[in-house]
């Protein structure tokens, strides 16, 4: 079994920063090192969201959330933590993990080993807090040997309604700003408290030689470990002008080698852990 199987891996980071895209990147890359690959938008906000990213389509599978029963059933994590369950019974997700046949087609979509979830989005006015959608992504868990790739909302929020309770590794897309820094020093110091067992800067919209220093040693200060740098990518950029999906492109490669390094990462711990 490979190292990342079966593990969950969170990307967070400033508004702005490219997560949605490593996201996507970081899914196609896990799947062509053979890996079977969840890969969940847990982005209220986002409107196109990784069914874009991904498929070029919007607005993507049904929202997971109403497979649990919808926001009549699903409680905020912060004013009830209990675990998720089905719609069906009491039994924590946890304890009991989904099996793909008995989720009805429409809340997925595949493309080639990756199954795109959508945890819900918020469309409507007066629709309320979107915490029960936090539970949802938190408590999501697939049966088998499948990476868990999770995109959630801008900044830290989400670790106040404990959606890392259940992470196994923690990637904060650092862009070339200040904030970008002091949200990785802060998502890496929450990552600590919580015991996450591994959380790594990944930089962004790198375009220099001597960007690529500057932001290192920014991170460096601030006691954030750099997993690996994704270079300035004009396709990218043009995939998100023009709302198409990412298809290869250098920044591809860039996390390509990327997962990679995760894998060894994680491989060189993993004797001192349970995954």
């Amino acid at each position: 079994m490979k190292t990342l199987s079966g593990r969950r891996i969170l990307i967070c980071g400033k508004g702005g920063s490219g997560k949605s895209s490593v996201a996507a990147l970081l899914a196609t890359a896990l799947q062509n090192l053979n890996h079977h690959v969840v890969l969940v938008d847990g982005d209220g906000s986002n409107p196109g969201g990784l069914a874009r990213l991904v498929l070029g389509a919007t607005p993507g599978p049904a929202p997971l959330i109403e497979f649990f029963g919808g926001r009549e059933r699903v409680t905020c994590p912060v004013d009830d933590p209990a675990p998720l369950t089905r719609a069906s019974d009491l039994l924590p997700i946890l304890d009991a993990q989904l099996s793909l046949p008995e989720i009805p087609p429409r809340y997925y979509a595949r493309s080639g080993n990756v199954l795109l979830f959508q945890v819900g989005k918020i469309r409507k006015p007066y629709e309320g807090c979107d915490g029960p959608m936090s539970k949802v992504t938190r408590d999501f868990v697939l049966q088998g040997n499948y990476v868990t790739v999770i995109d959630v909302e801008a900044g830290i929020e989400h670790f106040g309604r404990g959606v890392e309770k259940h992470i196994d590794i923690v990637l904060v897309v650092v862009d070339p700003t200040y904030e970008s820094f002091e949200i990785a020093a802060r998502v890496t110091a929450l990552c600590s408290l919580m015991s996450v067992a591994h959380a790594f800067a990944i930089l962004n919209s790198v375009d220099s030689a001597e960007m690529e220093t500057t932001m290192r040693h920014a991170l460096e200060v601030r006691n954030v470990p750099v997993l690996g740098c994704v270079w300035f990518d004009p396709a990218v950029r043009a995939a998100g002008m023009k709302g198409n999906s990412i298809g290869w492109c250098s920044a591809g490669e860039d996390i390509a080698g990327i997962a990679q390094d995760l894998e060894r990462n994680v491989a060189s711990t993993a004797g001192a852990e349970t995954p």
